[in-house]
Parts: structure tokens; sequence; C-alpha cells
């Protein structure tokens, strides 16, 4: 779930801020107070007048970077903990013109974080239909009478497909292609060059008695996110240099590598813009090249004045309202990194951790925490308000890194954002580690820091933010789990208002009312060992008291929902929860092993399981093992130790609910149940 990313390209993005002071605060006034001297102003990025002062400048910058392994020549380190992008929030409800359905009443939708904005998803309905990706294929399935009924499938080749959209009888794929596209066009697969990721993008209908692919859109790049709002979808992608064959030294030496990196120089002084802005090419049904070009007009890239690096993030603009892919193709670029994506329905934010140079890393290294550099997180801000184009807005820092999309929400005009700093010298949990949540407001083109509150977890790390209205919760976790009530309602004010200690750590908050609140994630023993699947009830009526009323646990047990908040079902009719849920361990054969998907119900403040709904044909079989282990004594103890032997393909990744039934996806098939006993009813078989 948490992965280590060492980036070996490391430069400033937008230039270094002066870094924030540790302000002294007790216990009971953890707000921070930001003397003008101490507020950072980022300015705004400044667009090229034309695709010749951008070569130059991209030149110029290439140039103070090129070695004698090109441009990786390791220039410089960062190392960060982050986790995958999660999702998570209340279900959207919108009008629906599929048979009179509405979302959120006949049918539930995919999880999101704001109301309004869509999120793509492995699985969506429109009540009629599920489509779904399971094992590199696209399935159409049709639910609308008393059995599951194929509509057609399609299977790629040479292409991962990742997530989707389903916008009436129109499906929009995202994924990456992979070895020799079929039918790719040649601009694509014959530039010469070290590998180059492509991202594409499939239309298909689904109108017809069969699915079909109506176009296809290739990218240079790698697909980060994307989000939808009424039918407008912005496709966020990190692009790279492209088309340059480096050379490299020819045996040992200082001469060999003298003159490898005088024949890089050579190639960045002769290359065009083909190398530097990401291409793009649209095809037929059939594959047929419609057109192709750089991907961002030279007048509409952005750019720091010092040195930001050679990456580029491109906001894509796709209106799906009856318009073909590809028929009016908007980006929106700037010369930075982007890793986390966050939408509300008026702008679009994509933030990134600030790469150190190694040599300012190296030069600090004796020096004590509080004077070494400190990690900050870069955000760009981008206004989505007009259907037709995305337009470039500022940029703003904060101190720390951010966990997800949820670590981000725009309230009244305000950015809010909650990050660790936990220094480049001990990521993950360092004992001199604090979490913020800091307020940014756009000003005079700047997106400046107004606001934070600080002191959150020492030796802690963010694992769950939720942001309700005026006020926050965060969860930190090292070996206990502090809950944090945040008061927003003044901006240039936050503060603590209260906090639960509680074993384990929540990694997935979901707002059931407004006074309960939902947490998903990981019971632990006091040492911060992990047991199993926690779900806690939160009673947050009194901000500054929050209570847990109720919690369900399995042993042993694992969710995607740690760390992907789309895997999250909560159907508010029936005041129902239900989880994808995998024993991964067990302690004895009798603790009975687990594969599927568990549904929760709540009665009044308390907890109930409904049931359990499973893909597996037969009960999981366990196997045990006598160990010679040593104790904390040394001496030798023998210990049992079980495992269970499943058919991981039966693992439940989605569910959904369509009128009386619940339908639950994973690699075998899908499970139509009933809604109210959870007896299974119909198995489509993939």
């Amino acid at each position: 779930m948490r992965r280590l990313i060492v980036a070996m390209l490391s430069i400033a993005i937008l230039g270094a801020c002066s870094a924030d002071h540790r302000d002294d605060t007790s216990d009971s006034d953890r707000t921070v107070p930001l003397p003008p001297s101490q507020v950072q102003l980022t300015a705004a990025l400044t667009p090229f007048e034309s695709c010749e002062p951008f070569l130059r400048h991209i030149k110029t910058n290439a140039l103070e970077m090129v070695g004698p392994w090109g441009l990786d020549g390791g220039y410089g380190i960062a190392i960060m903990e982050t986790s995958e992008v999660l999702r998570d929030g209340p279900q959207a409800v919108a009008d629906s013109a599929q048979g009179g359905l509405t979302p959120g009443v006949d049918y539930s939708t995919t999880n999101v974080q704001e109301v309004g904005v869509d999120e793509p998803d492995i699985l969506k309905t429109d009540g009629r239909r599920i489509v779904a990706l399971a094992n590199e294929e696209l399935r159409v399935v049709d639910v609308a009478g008393d059995q599951p009924r194929s509509l057609g499938k399609l299977r790629f080749k040479n292409f991962w497909p990742r997530e989707m959209f389903l916008v009436g009888d129109r499906i929009l794929l995202f994924g990456q292609s992979h070895g020799e596209m079929q039918l790719a066009p040649q601009t694509l697969t014959s530039r010469p060059g070290r590998y180059s990721a492509i991202s594409t993008l499939i239309e298909v209908d689904i109108s017809g008695p069969t699915p079909r692919i109506k176009r296809r859109l290739h990218l240079d790049g790698d697909y980060l996110s994307s989000r939808m709002v009424d039918d407008v979808v912005r496709i966020v992608l990190q692009s790279h240099p492209t088309g340059l064959e480096w050379s490299y030294p020819s045996g040992s030496g200082l001469r060999a590598e003298r003159r490898a990196e005088e024949e890089n120089r050579q190639l960045i002084e002769q290359s065009t813009i083909d190398n530097w802005i990401p291409w793009f090419a649209l095809e037929n049904a059939r594959g047929g090249l419609i057109r192709e070009g750089t991907l961002t007009p030279c007048e509409q890239i952005y750019h720091p004045t010092s040195n930001s690096g050679l990456r580029m993030l491109n906001i894509i603009t796709v209106d799906l309202a009856g318009k073909q892919l590809g028929e009016e193709l908007a980006s929106t670029s700037v010369l930075a990194d982007g890793q986390t994506v966050y939408s509300s329905q008026d702008n679009l934010y994509v933030g990134t951790t600030e790469w150190l140079d190694r040599r300012e890393l190296e030069a600090n290294e004796d020096q004590t925490s509080d004077a070494r550099p400190s990690v900050t997180t870069r955000i760009h801000k981008f206004d989505i308000s007009n259907p037709n184009r995305t337009l470039y807005r500022t940029s703003g820092q904060v101190r720390g890194t951010i966990l997800n999309q949820y670590s981000m929400s725009e309230h009244d005009g305000y950015l809010r954002v909650a990050t660790t700093d936990h220094g480049w010298w001990s990521p993950g949990g360092a004992t001199n580690s604090e979490s913020y949540v800091t307020v940014l407001a756009e000003g005079n083109g700047e997106m400046n820091q107004v606001g934070r509150v600080g002191d959150l977890g020492h030796g802690e790390r963010i694992y769950a933010v939720r942001f309700l209205g005026d006020f926050a919760t965060v969860v930190t976790f090292r070996q206990t789990d502090p809950l944090y009530t945040i008061d927003l309602s003044n901006p240039r004010l936050p503060k603590v208002l209260g906090e639960l200690k509680i074993l384990g750590y929540s990694a997935y908050l979901h707002p059931v009312t407004d006074t309960l609140l939902l947490g998903i994630g990981q019971d632990a023993l006091d040492d911060g060992r992990t047991l199993g699947t926690q779900v806690s009830l939160f009673d947050i009526s009194d901000l500054s008291d929050p209570i847990r009323i109720d919690q369900w646990h399995l042993a042993g047990g694992h969710t995607e929902i740690e760390y992907n908040a789309r895997a999250f079902l909560h159907w508010p009719p029936e005041n129902l929860f239900v989880l994808p849920v995998t024993t991964h361990r067990v302690e004895t054969p009798e603790s009975g092993p687990f594969s599927g998907a568990v549904a929760l119900e709540l009665s009044g403040q308390s907890l109930t399981e409904r049931g359990r709904l499973t893909h597996l044909k037969t009960p999981p079989k366990v196997h045990c093992q006598q160990w010679i282990e040593e104790n904390e004594d040394g001496n030798e103890i023998s210990t049992r130790h079980c495992w269970p032997e499943m058919d991981w393909r039966a693992t439940i990744q989605r569910s959904v609910v369509i009128r009386d039934q619940i339908y639950t996806l994973s690699s075998l098939g899908l499970l139509a149940s009933n809604l109210h006993t959870l007896e299974p009813q119909a198995f489509f078989s993939f």
C-alpha cells in the first residue's frame, strides 16, 4: 500500500522558498501564528509567448542538467513515503436519462470525494447495465432482467485498461499501451530514444447489441488521474522528453565520459519542439490515423523563471457531451512534476513533492534536524469552470508531504491541505515528524498561506484525512491512533478542538451523518503491530470530545479500502456499508479464513454484521506449521503459523446496489445477491 519512490532527477520545480520556522506551541494551543515575515508567497507561472522562447528555455535547462549518461546521471535524489491515490466520499446524486432511474435512489454510484465531481473506476453502472474491467477485458452486462445477460466484451492487445467513465452509451477507457501497439500510429511507435510511456484513451460505443471501439487517442506520457464534471473530462498526464538517443561512455575513464557528454550536448542543441512537447495521435476504429501533432501549443505552456526541470504536467480537456473523442482537443501544460490530483467542481489541483538537490542534502548532512532543508509540496491550481478549456491559475507551497487526494479540500474559496513533515532524513515516521493543516488563499496571482495549525502527532504520520465543511478530521499513527478534530471556520486561525487516542488506525474516514463518522483501517497492539481489519464508529457531535461508540473487526483481515476508497460502498437507504475483505493470515484453522465482502448495518449507533458475500466455490483450506523461533529473552520457542489456501481470483473488488440486488465484482465474474438477505441469486461468470 505504501511505496518508496526514489527520483533520480531532482530540480526545484519553482525555485526554493524560505523554509517555515518551527513554532513553540503548547498542547492547549496548536495554532501556528503567521506574521507577515513568515508568510510564503509563490508567484504564478507565466506562459511562453511562442515556441522560440520555449525551445530556448528548455535547451538552456537541459544543458545545465545533461551529463555523460544523458539527463538521468544521478544529479539528485529524493526519498519519500506515499500511498496510492485514495478516493472516497458521499454518493453523487444527479438526474439520469436512463429509463427514469435515479442514481443514489435506484442504484449506487462510484464513491467520490466531492459531490458533482465523478471519478473513474473499474466498475460503472447506469442502473440497466454494468460495465466492468476484469482480466484486461471490458465486460458489458445487462442487469435489467431477472438474470444478468452478456452484451459483449472487448479483449485488448498491448493495452492495459486501468479505469473508465460511463456517459450515456459511451465509455471512455484510460490505460497504458505497452509493447508494439496494434494499429498504432508510426509517429509514436517509431520515435527513437529511450522507452517513453504511452497513455491511451479509448472511446467505446455500447448503444448497439455489442460494444464497439470508436476512436483511440494515444498520448506521450504517464496517465495520472482524471475527473469529470457535467460530462467534461479533465485528464492529467505527466510527460517526459522523447526521441533523444543519448550517447554513453564507450569504456572507462574521463575521456570517454567527456566525449559522451559533448555528444549529448550536441543532441540537445539539435533537438526540436517535438522532443520536448508530448505528441498525440488520434485513430479511428480501424486504427487509421485521423490526425497527430504536438499536444499543447507553446502559448499554453507555463513556466517559472528558474530551472524547473524538463518534465511536463498536462491537463487535457475532453467534452463527452455529444462530441467524439479528440474532435476538440484542448491542453494546458506546466513545466513541473505531478503526483496527486484533487478537484472541486470549479478548480483542479495537482500536488507534488519538491525534489531537493543531492548536493544540498549532503551539505546539510551534519546539521541539526531544524537546520536541514524541509520537504515541501508544490500545488498547481487550474480553473475548470469553462467546459471548453482548462486555464492555469496559480501555484502554492506547503510544508511537508501529502498522503493522497483527500489531503486537499477546497471550501469557500480556500484550499485546505493536510501534510506530514518528516524531513528527508527519516521518512515515514521519524521521532521528530509533525503534521499540519495549512490554509491557502489565492490573491494577486499568488496562492498564499493564510493560516496553519500544527503539532499534530509528533513522531507519527497522517494515515487519513476528511474535510467536512468548516472542520476536518485527521488520523495520525505510529503506535496509537489519535483522531483530531480541527475547526476551520476561521481560515486564518484554524485550531484543534478535540483528540481521541485508540489502538490501531483508520486509513479511510467516511461521514455517515452530521454527527457520525466511520473509520476503516487496522486494529493494532499497543506497540503498533497490526491485527486485522477494524471498522470504528465515531460520535463527533461534540467536536471537542470525539468518542468511539462501536467497532467491528476481522482478525488477519485487509481491505482495499485502506488504500483505495472507491472499493467502499455506502448505501444510505439501507444504512448499509459493504467492504471487500480478505484474511491474508489466520491464527488457527478455527478462526475461519475469508475472502469476499462484509455487509455492515448501522442500527441506531451500533454496527451489526448483516452478512457476507463470497465468490469462492469451496471454503478455503488452512495449512499450519510449527516453527522454532527465539523470544525476547533469546530462548527458543515453538510457535504455530497458519495460512489460507484460496483462489485469489475470487477476491471481491467492487460492489454496487441496483434496485433490490447487490452485485459484487471479482476476476471470476459478477455475483447478484438479494440486498436484504444477501442470499446469492445468480452468478455471471467471466
